[in-house]
């Protein structure tokens, strides 16, 4: 039985958290992709014809995480709609976590894209807090999750304000997102 305890414990935690794993071509255009769900898909900063993929794939709205890039030119003749939420790598807010959610939540928008630059940090962050608000995933799961999606450790304060993150005040927030 010795032998097989590690199998065992490793087939366990292999099944608590499903293989995520990012794919640089699976849409052409969209680098460090992911499909976290039917709702919600992620990863980076798309080129134009990314965006043109992405709109011939289903998506109907685009969160753009970034706070210095506006996608308004590349999303041209798209009919994709944007909605900006200005992010910080390094500073979680839960106020943009709360808004972010709000959108995904309404079947009117789905499936939406959602992107930083790179796809990895405030990317990363938000997929987290969806995982665990709207998938019932646990803080170390998403972390996990956010790590296999190229999280950089840079930024370490992240993954301590998603294992403190009260879930309670991530409810559909109202007005326009921060």
């Amino acid at each position: 039985m010795r032998r097989f305890a590690p199998l065992l414990v490793a087939a366990v935690v292999g099944a608590a958290v499903p293989d995520a794993r990012p794919c640089d071509d699976c849409v052409a255009g969209v680098a460090n992709f992911g499909r976290v769900d039917d709702a919600l898909w992620r990863g980076a900063q798309p080129t134009a014809a990314g965006f043109q993929a992405l709109a011939a794939l289903g998506v109907r709205t685009v969160v753009n995480l970034r706070h210095d890039h506006d996608d308004a030119a590349l999303l041209a003749g798209t009919g994709l709609r944007q909605v900006r939420i200005r992010c910080r790598a390094w500073r979680p807010r839960t106020a943009q976590m709360a808004a972010f959610l709000a959108v995904v939540r309404d079947p009117a928008n789905q499936p939406v894209f959602v992107h930083c630059a790179q796809g990895r940090d405030r990317t990363g962050y938000m997929v987290a807090a969806y995982r665990m608000a709207a998938q019932g995933w646990t803080a170390e799961a998403a972390i996990r999750d956010m790590e296999a999606f190229r999280f950089n450790h840079l930024w370490m304060g992240n993954p301590g304000f998603l294992r403190h993150l009260d879930l309670g005040s991530l409810a559909p927030a109202a007005g326009p997102p921060p």
